[in-house]
Parts: C-alpha cells; sequence; structure tokens
C-alpha cells in the first residue's frame, strides 16, 4: 500500500497535445517584484502628496479671496467717512497755510518796525536820510546827506550795534553843496539779521 502512494507522488505530467493546441500558463510573478513594486508605491504617494497640496494651495486661495472679498466689502462701507477725513485734511492744509501766512506777515511787519526804529533812533543831529532800498530778503541800501564827514563812520559803528544789522558797508561818499553849505553824500548797505522779528516765535 505504501509503494502504491510512492508510485503516486511520483508521476510526472506531459502534455502530449501538439504545440498550436497548448495553453500556456500566464506568468504574474514580475507584479510582485520590487523593482516594478517600489516605483509603482512611489508614483501612487507623489500623485497622493501632489492632489494634497493642490488641495491646500486651492483651500488658501479661497480664503484669501474670501477675505479680500470681505475687505473689500468693509472699505466701500466705509468710504463715505473716508472721503469726509480726506476733505477735512483739505481745509486742515488751507487753514495751515493761512495761518503760516499770517504768521509771516506778522513777522515781516514785526522785522520792519524793529529795523526802522533802530535806523532813525541813532541819527547823528547834522545827518539826514534821503532814502531806504531792499535790494536783496535780507540786504538794504541807505542814502543820506551830513554837514559833518566824522558823523558817516560814527553812524556805521553805531548802527552795526543795533540788532537789526548784521553788518553795514560804506559803498561811496562824495562831497556836494545844501543851501549853499558844505555837505557829503554817502551811500551804505547794511545786512539784516535773518532772525530778526522771530524771537517770540522761537520762545
Amino acid at each position: 500500500m505504501a509503494t502504491k502512494k510512492k508510485d503516486l507522488n511520483l508521476c510526472i505530467e506531459i502534455n502530449l497535445l501538439p504545440a498550436e493546441f497548448r495553453r500556456q500558463k500566464k506568468d504574474f510573478s514580475w507584479i510582485l517584484d520590487r523593482r516594478v513594486v517600489w516605483p509603482v508605491v512611489a508614483t501612487i504617494v507623489f500623485i497622493f502628496c501632489i492632489f494634497l497640496l493642490f488641495a491646500y494651495m486651492n483651500d488658501s486661495r479661497q480664503t484669501l479671496q474670501n477675505a479680500l472679498a470681505s475687505t473689500k466689502a468693509e472699505i466701500e462701507k466705509e468710504k463715505p467717512l473716508l472721503d469726509k477725513i480726506k476733505e477735512l485734511d483739505g481745509k486742515i492744509a488751507i487753514i495751515t497755510q493761512k495761518r503760516n501766512a499770517l504768521k509771516s506777515i506778522q513777522v515781516s511787519k514785526k522785522r520792519w518796525v524793529i529795523l526802522f526804529e533802530n535806523i532813525s533812533a541813532i541819527l547823528p543831529p547834522n545827518m539826514w536820510l534821503t532814502a531806504l532800498q531792499q535790494t536783496s530778503a535780507y540786504e538794504m541800501e541807505l542814502r543820506g546827506t551830513t554837514y559833518d564827514f566824522s558823523e558817516v563812520a560814527e553812524y556805521m559803528v553805531k548802527l552795526e550795534k543795533q540788532v537789526s544789522i548784521a553788518s553795514v558797508t560804506l559803498v561811496t561818499i562824495t562831497n556836494t553843496k545844501v543851501e549853499g553849505e558844505d555837505a557829503y553824500t554817502f551811500t551804505m548797505k547794511a545786512k539784516i539779521r535773518e532772525d530778526l522779528g522771530l524771537e517770540e516765535s522761537k520762545e
């Protein structure tokens, strides 16, 4: 009995059909080959990651678009207030400009008052001025006549000591006749201090 079992296990199948009628078994063992499995798995993972990234980016874009739309809606809602603020800013700018102009006029007025007081208060007894002319922003020309030659130098020294004058320069001095008497006509230039009249503003 045991011998019969051994004979059965040692049986060999022989396919005697012609080649054209034989059915060949398909070999699917390559599917499980790691050289195929791993690239396929990696490709699937890569595609999945790309899908997740695309979904995240799409969601982020949608969120940003919603935030932008909300912001635009808020801006449109506050637009009347913004227009009012711009209008008020324009009015403030005009008021500031007018205030600065008035302040400049006040400073200029004070400057000339001080300047004329300084020029006239120290005139020597035999001297009088015939012309005052502003030649630049901070310079003026003085023309005058005197019977005493020394009074010209005296006047220049006193003039330079005044708070309104920075420096004095003699331009010309010539002999002349006034009602038959000898006299001298002179021209001098005086530089005005740039900070004249601004003392109170600085305080």
